[in-house]
């Protein structure tokens, strides 16, 4: 089973104080292995927590605009080295939520598919990386895949396409049941993801607040501080695969995509 949150902050330098506020929505046990991925100056960093290790230094995040965490449970053969969420690919970090029948076939058939280039970067046993290339393929399919200025209706139809594919190749090998997964990657500029077969991905506008127990500001704190008034101007859109109240649920077979004026698109 894998779990996936990303957060899309307009003030890289509040991103703690945002993930603070989504911490519930982006639960772990102590079998999970979990990761953050995120990007400062163009480039991604990342970190990776093996089962049973302390996960508060997951929320500490380095300063950025976007920022991407993943969980999953290992299975037979698994390593956190070649497993652990999110993968990266150049500037492209990506997560998934969900599980799969016969995972193991899924994913050789997804590899057997791709363009040779490609194919080396599934480095891991994992069906959630080999579905990130499939999406990578995809992009670069229309010589997208390391454009800068990307927009989001290509992204979400990349999406798409490799959420149907996963789906057709699943049928391919025998699985009789909709695959039931979601996706979310992002390049550091724009967040894209997708459901399908029931399982949750839900997304919420947050909205500034001068409310910050990192920073010691209270409610009613006033706004002749700089630093109230840059908490209260602060907006972010978070996604996460683990339902919350109050939260808008992606429809099924939907696709999601942000960009950095943080604008909402679901197609």
């Amino acid at each position: 089973m894998s779990q996936v949150l990303a957060l899309i902050t307009q003030d890289s330098a509040l991103l703690k104080c945002e993930l603070d506020r989504v911490r519930s929505a982006f639960p772990l046990d102590d079998r999970s292995v979990s990761g953050i991925g995120a990007w400062q100056e163009g480039q991604v960093v990342q970190r990776t927590f093996g089962a049973g290790v302390p996960t508060d230094e997951l929320w500490e995040a380095p300063d950025s605009e976007i920022v991407l965490l993943g969980a999953r449970s290992l299975g037979v053969g698994q390593d956190v080295d070649s497993s652990a969420q999110p993968f990266r690919f150049r500037n492209w970090l990506f997560a998934a939520a969900g599980e799969l029948e016969k995972a193991s076939a899924v994913r050789e058939r997804v590899w057997n598919e791709l363009p040779e280039f490609l194919q080396g970067a599934v480095r891991g046993p994992t069906w959630e990386e080999a579905a990130f290339v499939r999406f990578l393929a995809e992009l670069r399919a229309v010589g997208r895949m390391e454009d800068p200025l990307l927009d989001t209706a290509t992204a979400a139809a990349a999406m798409a396409s490799c959420a149907k594919g996963l789906e057709q190749v699943s049928a391919a090998v025998g699985v009789t049941a909709r695959p039931r997964f979601a996706f979310v990657a992002s390049n550091g500029r724009l967040v894209v993801a997708a459901r399908r077969g029931g399982q949750p991905l839900s997304y919420l506008l947050l909205e500034g607040r001068a409310e910050c127990a990192r920073h010691e500001l209270t409610a009613d704190a006033k706004d002749g501080e700089s630093m109230v008034r840059d908490h209260r101007r602060r907006r972010s859109v978070v996604i996460s695969s683990s339902p919350a109240e109050g939260w808008v649920a992606l429809p099924e077979s939907a696709t999601l995509a942000v960009d950095r004026k943080l604008t909402i698109t679901v197609r």
